[in-house]
C-alpha cells in the first residue's frame, strides 16, 4: 500500500465577532452565569450587582484531516444471463458454447465466468476537538472562512492570550480516518492500492472569556464567547496560564517512520512532505 501524507499546515481562524460585540453578549448573560446551581433561580442577582472584573483571550484547537482512497484490482466472477426466448437451449460466445437451464420461477438462463475490472474511489475527512477528541458538527463552515497560516503555536501566545495545547496529537486523528478508509479488497489481483491524506491542518479558534463577580455574595462566573460562530456558554473561572506550549513536530507526531504502526499489516510505501518528530517533547 502506498500512502502519500501532505504538509502539516497551521491556521488561526480570524474573528468574526469583535471583541465590543462579544463583550455586549456576554454582559447580556452576566446573571446567568453566576445564578447557576442549586437554588440558582432563587439566588440570581440583578445586573447591576454584577460587574465585570477580567477577560482572557484564548486560541483553542481543531483538527482537520482529509483523506482519499483509491483501489484498482481484478476479480473472478461467474454472471448468469437470462435467455432472450424460451426456446434457447444453449448461446455461443467468442466460440465457447453454454447450455441454457431453467431456473425456477425464472425465466431460462446460463452461467459464464468473467474478469471483473474494477476501482474504487473513495474520500472521507474529519473535524475533531484537539481538547476532548469530540466531533466538530461545524467544522466545515468554519474553515470556510477567513483565516491565515502561521508556522508556530506559539506565535499566537501575545498580549497575554493562551494558546490551549492539543491533547489529541495528529496521529490519533489519522488514525481514526484511516479505520475508516481502510476496508479489504475481495479481488484475485490488486494492481493499486493507495491513501492520500491531502489535508493535516491544525485550526486555532478564538475565544473570549469574560469573568463576572458578584461582590454581595463573594460569587464569580465566566462567560466564554466564540468569536467565530458566537456560541457562547459558562464556567466557573478561567484559564490558567500555561507554561509551555507544544512544538509544531509535537503536534503533528506522525512521519515516515511512524505512519506504518496505524496501518496493521502489509507493505507500505510512504511519501511524506516533511519528516521531523520531536521526540523530547
Amino acid at each position: 500500500m502506498d500512502i502519500q501524507l501532505g504538509e502539516p499546515r497551521i491556521f488561526s481562524l480570524e474573528p468574526r465577532l469583535s471583541f465590543e460585540e462579544l463583550r455586549r453578549r456576554a454582559e447580556e448573560r452576566r446573571t446567568a452565569a453566576l445564578g447557576t446551581g442549586f437554588g440558582g433561580l432563587l439566588q440570581r442577582p440583578k445586573a447591576e450587582d454584577v460587574t465585570l472584573v477580567a477577560s482572557q483571550q484564548r486560541f483553542e484547537p481543531m483538527w482537520h484531516v482529509a483523506c482519499r482512497a483509491r483501489y484498482v484490482y481484478d476479480r473472478t466472477r461467474t454472471y448468469t444471463v437470462p435467455a432472450s426466448a424460451p426456446d434457447v437451449r444453449s448461446v455461443t460466445i467468442l466460440g465457447t458454447e453454454y447450455p441454457v437451464a431453467a431456473s425456477g420461477k425464472g425465466p431460462a438462463s446460463f452461467s459464464m465466468p468473467v474478469l471483473e475490472h474494477c476501482r474504487e474511489e473513495l474520500a472521507d475527512a474529519l473535524f475533531v476537538d484537539g481538547v476532548t477528541g469530540t466531533a466538530v458538527a461545524d467544522g466545515r463552515s468554519l474553515i470556510a472562512g477567513t483565516k491565515s497560516e502561521v508556522t508556530d503555536p506559539a506565535a499566537l501566545g501575545t498580549d497575554g492570550a493562551i494558546v490551549v495545547p492539543a491533547e489529541h496529537r495528529a496521529s490519533s486523528v489519522v488514525r481514526q480516518l484511516l479505520a475508516k478508509m481502510l476496508r479489504p479488497v475481495q479481488a484475485d489481483v490488486v494492481s493499486e492500492e493507495a491513501l492520500e491524506v491531502e489535508a493535516l491542518e491544525l485550526y486555532y479558534r478564538p475565544v473570549w472569556a469574560f469573568e463576572f463577580a458578584w461582590a454581595a455574595k463573594d460569587r464569580r462566573g465566566v462567560v466564554e464567547l466564540d468569536a467565530v460562530t458566537g456560541e457562547a456558554r459558562n464556567a466557573t473561572s478561567l484559564r490558567a496560564q500555561l507554561t509551555k506550549i507544544a512544538t509544531r513536530d509535537a503536534l503533528f507526531d506522525i512521519g515516515a517512520d511512524t505512519v506504518g504502526l496505524l496501518i496493521p499489516g502489509g507493505s507500505i510505501a510512504v511519501k511524506v512532505a516533511r519528516v521531523a518528530i520531536d521526540r523530547s517533547y
